[in-house]
């Protein structure tokens, strides 16, 4: 029996696959925590939103023979409880959310017809075409129709390519100082290095002295990890505003002024309205079609500076004491 071989992994690309996996898991849980459905539980949410994350695009149809036949929901325990809305006291069935793959497509190329894909073996869900919006609603995660995941890598890729950078330069001023000089200025560059580490900011120096000391000077690389970390800040910002997250766009959070501050949320708000707007249009199409009850609201947006709010508020009493006039 051969043996088995294993291919050497470098340590920079583990620590690279490392890291692009810490980075996603991390936007992967905000996001998640980024939207909420009242009507479904936890676990219903959970995998309403990781199939919006992996694939943007979610079916939902109501279970058959579930609106008078109560007892169905029992079958939930049945290898995938994570994959039915829990009816509790709506009378119009169990709500069933799966992956599913287009079969017919309209002149717009929106499915008409589809194949619900049974990922879990689940005895209930039936392997045959549906209609879209009469025996069932398809929805999307953002008005791209791209996976959630397939945004966010474009710039984690980034992210990660300057963390590896910044790896890179501080491994950089971890190397020892190396001095290469002749026997005879051995004596020199040693007093000098002396002084250096002495904390002495003149040096006074003979021709000799510059000469043996020069290729000391200019080695070492360049600091620059500094404004790597700000880059790599104002890549993570744009992430967050990509995902309608709040965040500061600006360096300096204390010297953004009122309009500033509205126009950085303004943009938040426009991102947010991407995802926002397309999940409530399948909201809609699933109490419409459906019949059941469902809705989504933002846990994250921009909030509005006290000076804003103290602006609104002037305004408001100076149209309370115009009506009263």
């Amino acid at each position: 029996m051969p043996k088995l071989r294993y291919q050497d992994t470098k340590n920079s690309d583990y620590e690279s696959l490392t890291t692009k996996r810490f980075y996603e898991s991390l936007y992967y849980g905000m996001f998640l925590n980024g939207f909420e459905f009242p009507e479904l539980d936890p676990e219903q949410s959970h995998y309403l939103l990781k199939q919006f994350w992996k694939n943007g695009k979610i079916s939902a149809f109501i279970l058959e023979g579930s609106v008078k036949d109560k007892t169905l929901v029992d079958s939930r325990s049945n290898s995938n409880k994570s994959s039915i809305a829990s009816a509790g006291d709506y009378p119009n069935g169990l709500l069933v959310f799966t992956q599913f793959a287009e079969s017919q497509w309209n002149i717009y190329d929106f499915p008409t017809v589809i194949l619900p894909i049974n990922t879990r073996g689940a005895t209930f869900i039936e392997s045959k075409n549906m209609l879209v919006n009469k025996d069932c609603v398809v929805g999307y995660a953002h008005t791209s129709h791209s996976s959630i995941r397939e945004l966010v890598m474009f710039y984690i890729d980034k992210i990660v390519d300057v963390e590896m950078t910044i790896n890179t330069n501080l491994f950089v001023h971890k190397l020892p100082r190396l001095i290469v000089c002749s026997p005879e200025d051995k004596k020199r560059v040693e007093n000098l290095m002396t002084k250096i580490e002495n904390n002495e900011h003149i040096l006074f120096l003979d021709a000799e002295d510059f000469v043996a000391i020069k290729n000391v000077l200019d080695s070492g690389g360049s600091y620059i990890i500094d404004k790597l970390y700000q880059y790599k800040k104002a890549l993570e910002n744009e992430l967050l505003t990509m995902l309608g997250i709040d965040n500061i766009g600006l360096e300096k959070a204390e010297r953004l002024i009122v309009d500033e501050a509205n126009s950085n949320n303004a943009v938040i708000n426009d991102h947010s309205d991407c995802f926002l707007d397309t999940m409530k249009a399948f909201c809609e199409q699933v109490t419409k079609i459906l019949k059941f009850p469902l809705s989504v609201r933002a846990k994250s947006s921009p909030a509005v500076s006290e000076k804003a709010k103290e602006n609104k508020s002037n305004l408001d009493e100076e149209d309370t004491e115009d009506e009263s006039n």
